[in-house]
C-alpha cells in the first residue's frame, strides 16, 4: 500500500518581539516597504510585495509575491494567503511599485485589490491598505484615498 505525503505546518519568529515594527499609518508602511525594496531595480521591474501583520499591526515579515516586467506583474492570490495563514497573520498590506513613477492606480490595480480583499474576508485576514510606491519614495495609499474601507 502506498503512503500519502505528510504535510506539516510550522512558523518560527526569529526576531525579538521588542524589536518588531508596528504600523499605525500609511507613512510608516511606506517607510518600511521602501527600506525592503532593492533600489537598483525599483525603476526596472514591477514587483508585488505583501507586509504581514499580527492583530496589533506589528510586522511579522515582508514577502515578495511576484516580479514582472516594466509595466506589470502577475499576482497569485493563493501565495498571498498561503503565507498569511502559515505566519498566523491577521492583516496584510499590499504593495507594488510603478517603475514609471506614476502614482495613479490602474483599473487592473483596483480590480486586483478588490479580489484580494474578498479572498481575505473569507479567511478572516484583513487587507488594511494597498500602497503604490515609486522610485523617488513617493506613495499612493488606497486606504487614505477611500478605495479600501
Amino acid at each position: 500500500m502506498e503512503k500519502a505525503n505528510e504535510i506539516k505546518i510550522s512558523y518560527s519568529q526569529k526576531t525579538n518581539t521588542k524589536n518588531l515594527l508596528k504600523i499605525t499609518s500609511s507613512t510608516e508602511a511606506n517607510q518600511i516597504i521602501q527600506n525592503s525594496w532593492d533600489q537598483d531595480n525599483i525603476e526596472l521591474f514591477e514587483t508585488f510585495k505583501v507586509i504581514y501583520l499580527n492583530n496589533s499591526n506589528v510586522v511579522k515579515g515582508i514577502s515578495t509575491i511576484s516580479t514582472g516586467g516594466i509595466t506589470g506583474t502577475i499576482i497569485d492570490i493563493r501565495l498571498i494567503f498561503a503565507t498569511a495563514l502559515k505566519t498566523l497573520s491577521t492583516a496584510i498590506i499590499l504593495t507594488h511599485n510603478h517603475p514609471s513613477g506614476t502614482l495613479r492606480p490602474s483599473e487592473a490595480d483596483k480590480r486586483m485589490t478588490e479580489k484580494i480583499i474578498k479572498a481575505g474576508e473569507l479567511l478572516d485576514v484583513k487587507v488594511l491598505d494597498h500602497l503604490i510606491v515609486t522610485p523617488n519614495k513617493e506613495y499612493y495609499s488606497f486606504a487614505d484615498n477611500g478605495l479600501i474601507k
